[in-house]
C-alpha cells in the first residue's frame, strides 16, 4: 500500500464531502422511545469530479496518472479540502501539541507559538493530527479560538480523536489531510472529440 498525493494542478470541477455514522437505532414499538448504538468511528466520504470535457491536455493527463497510481483499491489517496486549504483563521506558523490528548478527547491544546498571540482559528477550519502515519486524522473546527499571550491555541474539534495525540507532535494547518480508498473496483472516464474528460473518484476514510 502506498499513499498518493493530490497532483497539484488537477482541474477539479466539484468536491463532494459526507460522514458515514456507523450506529443503529433501535426502538421501542409501544412507548416509541429510541435508543442509538455506536459501532464504529465515523469515516469521511469524498467524491471529486472532473470537467466532462478538459480542454487542455496536459491536466487531463493528471486525472489518468492519479487513477492509475491509485491502482483500484490498493493505495490510499491523501485528501484535503481544496476550497479550504488553509484555515479562514489568521493563525499560522509551526504548531506542536502542547500536552497529550487521549483517545476520545474534542479539544487539543496546540503551542502556536508567542508570535502567533491573538490570531484565530474559525468554524469550519481544518487541522490535521498524527499526519506522518496511517493512523492521520482531519478534524473540523467547531468554535472560534485565539492564540493567547503565552502562544496557546485552545481547538475544539468534530469528530473526536480515534489515537492519541502525543505531546509535541506536529499539528498541521496548510492542507491537512485524512487517507481515502475507491469506492467502486472500476474507473472510467471518457475520450470525446479529442478532449478527455468525465474522471471521478468516489472515496471513503481508511486507516486500517
Amino acid at each position: 500500500m502506498s499513499i498518493i498525493e493530490i497532483p497539484a494542478g488537477l482541474p477539479v470541477k466539484s468536491q463532494v464531502w459526507g460522514i458515514r455514522s456507523f450506529d443503529q437505532a433501535f426502538g421501542n414499538g409501544d412507548t416509541g422511545s429510541t435508543q442509538v448504538a455506536v459501532l464504529g468511528p465515523p469515516r469521511r466520504g469524498c467524491s471529486l469530479v472532473s470537467e466532462e470535457a478538459i480542454p487542455v491536455t496536459s491536466e487531463a493527463d493528471l486525472w489518468s496518472m492519479l487513477l492509475h497510481s491509485l491502482e483500484g483499491r490498493v493505495n490510499k489517496l491523501a485528501v484535503y479540502d481544496l476550497l479550504r486549504p488553509a484555515p479562514r483563521g489568521t493563525a499560522r506558523g509551526a504548531w506542536v501539541a502542547a500536552a497529550a490528548a487521549a483517545p476520545g478527547s474534542s479539544t487539543l491544546t496546540i503551542q502556536a507559538g508567542a508570535a502567533q498571540t491573538g490570531r484565530t482559528l474559525l468554524v469550519g477550519d481544518w487541522i490535521g493530527v498524527n499526519q506522518a502515519g496511517a493512523q492521520r486524522q482531519l478534524l473540523h473546527v467547531q468554535a472560534p479560538a485565539q492564540v493567547d499571550g503565552n502562544g496557546v491555541l485552545a481547538v475544539s474539534f468534530k469528530p473526536v480523536l480515534r489515537v492519541a495525540v502525543a505531546a509535541a507532535s506536529v499539528v498541521v494547518w496548510d492542507k491537512p489531510t485524512c487517507l481515502m480508498r475507491q469506492v467502486p473496483a472500476d474507473a472510467k472516464w471518457t475520450t470525446e472529440r479529442r478532449m478527455r474528460g468525465g474522471f471521478s473518484l468516489d472515496l471513503l476514510e481508511s486507516w486500517e
